[in-house]
């Protein structure tokens, strides 16, 4: 039998000491344990401050991902290295990439790496003011041209702290390629801040 009100959980079971409530669902931990307990006026009364919680100082919310698509035509690797100073003749020279192990010309890891982490402050700068921190980036597979990669970012963990007053994220990021094969595995952690009111 399904609830008349259901639970606002969404398996991200974690309290906050900061801030006394679940990082997931925003209650407190007697309002978790009274749950189902509570008839349904009061339930509906906790999903009210829930959501009055949710809008709150935290900015970034745990789950939120976000995906873009990234075409690599021949010209776009052999320009993005020369950009780069990067001149490997993987990412210049046709026919010695024809003739190397991967049998055609390969991108420079910098640049699918390089638009994997602006995605973030792309997404992010929408809505707030995002600064990167710390990046991992682990390249599974060389890329090649004529691969159209599929980038995308998860929300780990998220919670405000006053002292930057912003939120501390942690995300989980990957590009896949059209085969569905994963080229790179990558993790961030970054400062989302609130946007100035004039930004």
């Amino acid at each position: 039998m399904t609830e008349a009100v259901a639970s606002p959980c969404i398996d991200v079971c974690r309290m906050n000491s900061s801030t006394g409530l679940c990082d997931g669902c925003f209650r407190t931990i007697d309002e978790i344990a009274g749950w189902s307990s509570f008839d349904d006026t009061q339930k509906a009364a906790v999903l009210k401050h829930a959501e009055v919680r949710q809008k709150g100082p935290r900015v970034v919310r745990i789950g939120e991902r976000f995906t873009a698509t990234l075409a690599l035509p021949p010209d776009s690797i052999k320009s993005f290295a020369t950009l780069v100073n990067d001149h490997n003749p993987l990412h210049h020279d046709d026919a010695y990439a024809k003739a190397s192990r991967f049998g055609s010309l390969i991108a420079s890891g910098t640049q699918p790496t390089a638009h994997l982490m602006a995605m973030l402050a792309t997404h992010f700068s929408v809505y707030a003011q995002p600064l990167g921190l710390e990046f991992t980036l682990k390249l599974v597979h060389a890329v090649k041209a004529n691969d159209v990669l599929t980038m995308s970012w998860q929300v780990t963990d998220a919670h405000w702290k006053p002292g930057l007053n912003g939120d501390p994220v942690k995300l989980e990021g990957q590009a896949l390629n059209q085969h569905d094969e994963t080229m790179i595995k990558a993790t961030a952690t970054i400062v989302v801040m609130p946007k100035e009111p004039n930004a």
